[in-house]
């Protein structure tokens, strides 16, 4: 009976509702606006490697010779290429592969694909894994 007459004597001196408002202080945040800008490569010592982000952060990196772009031509020759200077470099490094038949796939909606996406190649330069995201924070085109 001792702690039910010491929880009473806690809403009496208000403190329960001032826990209850912290907390909902600390329930998350909606990000309204949030927009990521991310970009980054990576190359092997075989050749192998990836490339990730979105448009907006090769378009918006410090180094204005940063892009990426999927290609697709009227004869079927399809690639992804980006160039990025990795940290500490002086220039680009040209990141490229063509896509097999299993990421081949995806090439339409990477054709179209305004959002996140992350590309890995092998050894011979082939693309063996596309991820693409759409999301609302990959805005402003």
């Amino acid at each position: 009976m001792k702690q039910l007459s010491s929880s009473r004597s806690l809403v009496r001196k208000g403190l329960l509702p001032g826990i209850a408002l912290a907390a909902l202080a600390l329930a998350p945040v909606a990000w309204g606006g949030l927009q990521s800008q991310t970009v980054f490569c990576q190359k092997n010592p075989d050749s192998s490697g990836h490339c990730f982000g979105n448009f907006v952060g090769f378009r918006q990196d410090v180094v204005p010779s940063s892009s990426a772009s999927f290609r697709d031509d009227m004869v079927g020759g399809r690639s992804f290429q980006a160039y990025f200077t990795p940290a500490g470099a002086v220039t680009h490094t040209i990141y490229s592969c063509i896509p097999d038949a299993v990421v081949g796939e995806l090439w339409e909606q990477a054709l179209s694909s305004r959002g996140f996406f992350r590309v890995e190649w092998d050894a011979g330069g082939t693309c063996k894994y596309l991820r693409l995201v759409n999301g609302s924070q990959n805005t402003n085109f």
